[in-house]
């Protein structure tokens, strides 16, 4: 079993040596980038020393060679093979100090974290729970005596009033003949007439036997139907009504 440097385990340890991969780069040519992300990743000065003397070999090398000189290749080579070994050396050594500076984030964001309630906590109980705070002015509506527009001055209509003469439905067993004519579709003229069958037959029982009694189609009159009632109160005879008998 391979041997691990931490308490995160093995895989953690291989996901945060990615950075050994660019040693292995021809000539080298990526190897100071290596050593200055794990300078910097755990604040080391010394690494990162180490990736700009990487840095300054690669351009010297690469320098010689352009020149033409021989052991310009030399040099690549160097290059290439040292930073490998020293990544494999300085791995066991960045994996510990990650370690401990990560374990130190989540120590100072908790202490952070801690600080805050606490700052929160105290303003909180300085402003006497709360209690303190002022409530924003509520907007004042002043009473209007008009329906008047005060920005133009220009009358407005008034709010529409409900056109029937009692709220809910009417109840054709019990309704006066001038209640009967207030809802729409009936008038007076039906309304004398649903009023002398109504005495006739003893009250109606239901729409449809309102409607059979009165011999109207329901198909003109359906909007009639949601806003009566039929009572089921057995009504007694009622003396003739006086005046002139007006047939519908």
């Amino acid at each position: 079993m391979a041997k691990t440097y931490t308490n995160r385990g093995m895989s953690w340890e291989i996901i945060n040596s990615w950075w050994i991969l660019l040693t292995l780069a021809p000539f080298g040519i990526t190897s100071f980038i290596s050593f200055l992300y794990i300078g910097f990743r755990v604040k080391n000065q010394r690494w990162r020393l180490y990736g700009f003397g990487y840095l300054a070999w690669f351009i010297a090398a690469f320098t010689v060679t352009a020149m033409g000189m021989d052991f310009g290749a030399y040099m690549a080579i160097v290059l290439w093979v040292i930073p490998v070994i020293h990544a494999f050396m300085v791995r066991p050594a960045f994996l510990i100090q990650l370690d401990v500076y990560m374990d130190g984030q989540g120590a100072r964001e908790q202490e952070r974290i801690a600080k805050l309630r606490q700052e929160a906590e105290t303003r909180l109980n300085a402003g006497g729970g709360g209690s303190g705070m002022k409530r924003p002015p509520q907007l004042q509506i002043p009473a209007r005596e008009s329906w008047r527009d005060e920005a133009d001055g220009q009358p407005v209509a008034p709010p529409l009033q409900d056109s029937t003469p009692t709220a809910g439905r009417i109840d054709i067993n019990a309704a006066t003949e001038a209640e009967l004519a207030a809802i729409p579709q009936i008038g007076i003229i039906l309304a004398k007439k649903i009023v002398t069958k109504r005495q006739e037959v003893g009250g109606f029982e239901s729409f449809d036997h309102f409607i059979s009694v009165m011999g109207i189609t329901r198909q003109p009159n359906h909007a009639i139907e949601p806003l009566v009632m039929f009572s089921q109160q057995q009504l007694k005879q009622a003396p003739p009504i006086s005046g002139r008998k007006v047939d519908f």
